[in-house]
């Protein structure tokens, strides 16, 4: 509409110059009659028409124009904000790559920690020296301020500590603390429900027992010892940052506690086992002592004696001791059957280390060939003395008359036992007897 207006300016302008150049006044008659009779201002008449399309024309692109920027600001901004967000969103992510990064180098330095742990406490058999371990190995591993370990009593009444690495926790040991089971603190629940507890904030926890030995407890978690469903002790673990311990934490301290269980039930077993085997070779020792009491009582013989010709029965009547500069002793399973004696005419001489280690094989392998011929000696007198009664049992078990059963039984015996008088006495029962 503005080039239209403005292209109006021209044909009125020329039509005005055209009434002036014919010395007409100005009138709108006049105005019409030079239009009628002037062609050229025919050409002019049509600017308006001419420079209105090219005025719309230029609109229209200038518009075009402005929508496209417009456009291009909108996607301006867009991009900005898509590049806002996603520097924000990758910020995010590498906050949230470094938090988990740092979670699971946690996470590995805490099953490094266990791993190491576990070796050492595995290599320690004696329980009075592994449970003091298990303590201080798992404080200077995972950096905790206070570990316990508990154990039930016989009646699984009391959790009672056994091992601890803190100074509070050996002062607990020294007043020999314990916690009933089911009732005190997160020791005596676990102990209780055989469940992990936490105790993020101990200032909060209701469970949690304030224990003026550790006062610089802020965080706690307790976890029960088991092999199988058998609850038999709890580890205590505390810390002095409030929030120390997570789910994770449970999970992996969780697979240290089956570990130590295991090792204290092992250290257990090992015990009763070395208890059991010292009781067995006690028993086994007093029991060859007897044996070999009653084999020299049964033996005439107190020894043998090589001359250098030939070898002599030692009488123990005749009381002559014959003189020696190397003793050996042999030994039976801890018990001393005898002694080997060598003697050389020089009395100063001096035995080399390998005449020794030659005469104490010797008295080894004579002690065990002594013992295996005293052995078949018993065994052959048990298998004669299980055959004599054999044979006894078969004369007289045919045998249906009382007085041949009788007869027979003195008579065998007597030939069994020469020079033994036998006799069989029947005793009448009296009134109330059974």
């Amino acid at each position: 509409m503005f080039g239209v207006a403005f292209g109006f300016t021209f044909p009125l302008t020329a039509t005005i110059l055209e009434v002036l150049f014919s010395n007409l006044p100005i009138t709108i008659f006049n105005m019409l009659y030079v239009q009628r009779i002037t062609p050229l201002l025919w050409i002019v008449d049509t600017a308006p028409i001419v420079i209105g399309l090219l005025a719309g024309y230029a609109g229209r692109k200038q518009d075009l124009l402005s929508e496209v920027n417009r456009q291009l600001s909108e996607r301006e901004n867009e991009l900005k904000n898509n590049q806002v967000n996603l520097e924000q969103y990758a910020n995010d992510r590498t906050q949230e790559l470094l938090i988990a990064n740092q979670r699971n180098q946690h996470r590995a330095s805490q099953f490094e920690s266990i791993a190491q742990i576990s070796r050492t406490i595995s290599s320690t058999q004696a329980l009075d020296t592994l449970l003091p371990q298990i303590a201080e190995t798992i404080s200077e591993n995972l950096g905790f301020y206070h570990v316990g370990i508990f154990l039930l009593d016989v009646k699984k009444e009391y959790a009672v500590l056994v091992a601890t690495n803190s100074p509070g926790g050996t002062r607990m040991l020294e007043r020999n603390h314990r916690l009933p089971v089911g009732e005190t603190g997160l020791v005596g629940y676990v102990a209780g429900s055989g469940q992990p507890r936490l105790a993020l904030d101990v200032g909060k926890d209701a469970v949690y027992f304030n224990n003026p030995d550790l006062p610089e407890t802020r965080s706690e978690i307790a976890l029960p010892l088991r092999i199988g469903s058998n609850i038999f002790g709890v580890l205590d673990v505390q810390s002095t940052e409030a929030q120390a311990f997570s789910q994770e934490d449970v999970s992996i301290l969780s697979t240290l506690a089956e570990q130590v269980g295991i090792a204290i039930q092992n250290a257990r077993s090992y015990q009763e086992s070395q208890e059991a085997l010292a009781q067995a070779e006690i028993i086994s020792a007093q029991l060859s002592q007897q044996q070999w009491n009653h084999f020299r009582n049964r033996q005439p013989v107190s020894g043998y004696h090589f001359d250098g010709v030939e070898t002599k029965r030692v009488d123990p009547s005749s009381g002559k001791r014959s003189a020696h500069s190397l003793s050996i002793p042999l030994t039976l399973r801890g018990t001393r059957i005898g002694t080997l004696k060598l003697n050389t005419p020089d009395p100063n001489r001096n035995w080399t280390d390998e005449e020794i280690a030659m005469a104490q094989a010797t008295a080894e392998r004579t002690t065990l060939a002594i013992e295996n011929a005293r052995l078949l000696q018993d065994a052959q007198k048990r298998a004669a003395k299980e055959r004599t009664i054999g044979e006894i049992s078969s004369k007289i078990g045919s045998l249906v008359n009382l007085d041949n059963i009788v007869q027979t039984t003195l008579q065998e015996l007597g030939n069994t036992l020469p020079g033994t008088e036998i006799a069989i006495q029947f005793t009448p029962q009296k009134p109330g007897q059974s």
